[in-house]
């Protein structure tokens, strides 16, 4: 018994630092995009933005996919519990792991950035409990709508209003896990050392494409974390519940993308295998499974 608790610890500890790793190097690409060269932020681009948080989750994925599979996303916990057959008593452990990496994250990147960040809100008169404070909270959380594209005030709401956000982020987490579950399949053959590389293509992509509607967070834990260290920093309000309440769009969302892209995946593509694996196949063991 001691060895196997030991295992499962040495799996949340590897999944916490390659969250880690994932959202520090997100969360610092944002800080110097958004306040970095004076402060006039997003010289990088959305494309720029995409293609360093695809980078930054295919690290992440070398990180810990030895150790823990990286999951790195209670997204993908879920998805992998519901069809896959992880564990759901190991789920809350590797959910807690995953939001106290991208927490941890967050006090690296406030660390690490403080001084340009701090030059860009007294530049900008920015308060971190006002009503502008999302224009510096968005370096370390996503939020409903956009406020460096949309606007943190004004008619955005017409623009993106709360059901097309959740919408967006539904359909957006359900993309990712399809995409993952289709690279990871085992009746397919690939290199599994390029699966990590594959997988922040399509990372890179969705961020691309549709973070200008409520930053694409597509990670509970990505968007969870550095908000509680954004409440414990001045932001109030501003992290939690979020402006318009948009915690339930960044964090709640993904949630259900998660679970709902795997269902999807294997009704339309595993159960047509030739030799289906996952939910479809007899029941294993826990301990069994633990071991795979």
């Amino acid at each position: 018994m001691a060895v196997a608790n030991e295992s499962w610890t040495k799996k949340y500890l590897a999944d916490a630092l390659g969250t880690f790793v994932l959202v520090f190097l997100g969360d610092s690409f944002v800080a110097y995009a958004v306040a970095g060269s004076g402060g006039n932020g997003f010289k990088a681009g959305l494309l720029g933005a995409g293609l360093f948080w695809g980078f930054a989750v295919t690290l992440g994925i070398y990180t810990a996919g030895a150790v823990s599979g990286a999951h790195l996303n209670p997204a993908v916990t879920l998805a992998l519990a519901w069809r896959r057959g992880f564990p759901w008593s190991k789920v809350p452990g590797y959910i807690a792991a995953q939001v106290v990496g991208a927490f941890t994250a967050a006090v690296a990147v406030s660390f690490v950035w403080n001084g340009i960040i701090v030059a860009y809100e007294n530049a900008n008169k920015i308060s971190r409990g006002g009503d502008n404070g999302v224009l510096s909270g968005l370096i370390f959380w996503a939020n409903w709508p956009h406020p460096g594209l949309v606007g943190y005030k004004g008619d955005y709401l017409t623009q993106v209003p709360w059901w097309r956000a959740g919408a967006t982020e539904i359909i957006i987490t359900a993309i990712l896990v399809i995409c993952i579950l289709g690279i990871i399949e085992d009746r397919v053959p690939s290199a599994a050392n390029l699966a990590p590389i594959a997988i922040g293509f399509v990372v890179a992509a969705l961020v691309g494409l549709f973070s200008p509607i409520e930053m694409a967070s597509l990670n509970p834990a990505r968007d969870f974390g550095p908000r509680v260290w954004g409440l414990l920093i001045g932001y109030g309000s501003n992290a939690i519940p979020g402006m318009n309440f948009n915690i339930w769009v960044t964090t709640g969302m993904p949630l259900i993308g998660g679970p709902l892209g795997a269902w999807i995946y294997d009704m339309f593509i595993h159960q047509h295998l030739a030799a289906p694996v996952g939910p479809d196949t007899a029941s294993v063991p826990e301990p069994s499974r633990a071991r795979a």
